[in-house]
C-alpha cells in the first residue's frame, strides 16, 4: 500500500467526519477511503477509528496518530512544493479557528494584508464563539482570548486584551454610579457566557481584592451582543477594550469602576504540538505577533 495516501485518507475522513464526506473531497469511490484506512490499521497493529452505522470517533491513539500524522503530511506537502517550484514561496491551506468579535474587529482587517505577503496560501478562516476542539476541528491556528489556554496544546501568547467595565450614560442616570464592586450586586450586569443563575466577578485594586456575585438581564457568548445591549441601557458590561473602543469614543458607553481591574486575560495563538511546525503556519503567527502586539503598543 501507499502509506502516505492511507495517511491522507485517514486524515481528510477524521476532517470531515465521515468516510463519504472524505471520498467526495478526495474525488475517490467510498470504498477505496475505507479500505485505505483499513490497511493503515492493518500495517500498525492498532485500531484508529470506532465505527458505527452513523459516526465516526477516534480511539486514543487514533488521536494520538492522528496528530502525528498531520505533521508529517505538512512535511510531505511542503518538500514537495519547494522540490516542484524551485522556490521558498510559501503556498498551501491554512485552517484558522478565532472568536466571532476579534475576528471582525482585528482579524478581518489583517487578511488582505497577509494576503498581500503570501498570495499563494489560501487561508480558511472559521469564526465562532464556542471552544473548539482544534485537533477534532482540523485547524492549524486557533486564536482564544482568555487567561490560560489549552494545555495540551502549544501556545504563544500574542498581546494582552485588557477589559473594561462598561454602561451606558441613560442607565447610569438611572441607575446611580457604582463606587465600589460590592456595588454591583444591587445592579443590572450583562455577563459573558451561557445560561447561569449568575457569575462571581473579581476586581482587585492593588493590593485590595474583591469578589463580588453579580446578575442580570442578559448572558451571552458574544462580546459585540452584550456592547449593544450596555449601550441600550440594558445594564454594566466587562467586555476587552477592542470591543468597546469606539462606543467609548463617541461617548455611547462611559467606563466603570475605573480603578478596578478584572484579572488579565491575553490573545493567544494555539496549535497543534509539533517537532516541526509548517512554515506557513509559523508566517501566519508571526505575523500575527507583529501586528496585534503593534496595535496594543499604539
Amino acid at each position: 500500500m501507499d502509506r502516505i495516501e492511507c495517511m491522507r485518507a485517514f486524515v481528510v475522513t477524521v476532517d470531515e467526519n465521515g468516510f463519504a464526506a472524505a471520498a467526495r473531497a478526495m474525488d475517490v469511490p467510498r470504498s477505496k477511503v475505507s479500505k485505505q484506512i483499513q490497511a493503515l490499521e492493518e500495517a500498525i497493529g492498532v485500531q484508529l477509528l470506532q465505527r458505527t452505522t452513523r459516526s465516526l470517533r477516534l480511539t486514543e491513539a487514533g488521536a494520538e496518530y492522528y496528530e502525528s500524522v498531520r505533521e508529517v503530511l505538512a512535511t510531505v506537502d511542503e518538500a514537495e512544493q519547494r522540490a516542484r517550484d524551485g522556490i521558498a514561496e510559501l503556498r498551501g491551506v491554512l485552517r484558522v479557528n478565532a472568536p466571532m468579535s476579534f475576528g471582525l474587529r482585528r482579524l478581518g482587517p489583517l487578511v488582505p494584508l497577509f494576503h498581500e505577503q503570501h498570495p499563494l496560501i489560501e487561508l480558511q478562516l472559521v469564526l465562532s464563539d464556542q471552544q473548539v476542539d482544534p485537533l477534532r476541528g482540523g485547524f492549524d491556528v486557533t486564536l482564544r482570548i482568555a487567561s490560560l489556554p489549552d494545555s495540551s496544546m502549544v501556545a504563544r501568547q500574542l498581546a494582552p486584551a485588557p477589559r473594561i467595565m462598561v454602561a451606558s450614560p441613560t442607565y447610569l442616570a438611572r441607575a446611580g454610579i457604582p463606587r465600589q464592586p460590592k456595588d454591583l450586586s444591587s445592579h443590572q450586569c450583562l455577563n459573558y457566557g451561557y445560561l447561569q443563575s449568575g457569575v462571581s466577578l473579581q476586581l482587585s485594586n492593588g493590593s485590595d481584592v474583591q469578589r463580588v456575585h453579580v446578575t442580570g438581564p442578559l448572558h451571552a457568548n458574544n462580546g459585540d451582543l452584550l456592547a449593544q445591549a450596555a449601550e441600550a441601557g440594558m445594564g454594566i458590561a466587562l467586555l476587552p477594550d477592542f470591543i468597546v473602543e469606539d462606543a467609548l469614543a463617541a461617548g455611547r458607553l462611559v467606563p466603570v469602576l475605573c480603578e478596578w481591574q478584572a484579572p488579565p486575560i491575553s490573545i493567544n495563538v494555539v496549535y497543534p504540538s509539533a517537532r516541526r511546525v509548517p512554515q506557513k503556519t509559523r508566517a501566519f503567527i508571526d505575523f500575527l505577533a507583529g501586528h496585534l502586539t503593534h496595535k496594543t503598543a499604539g
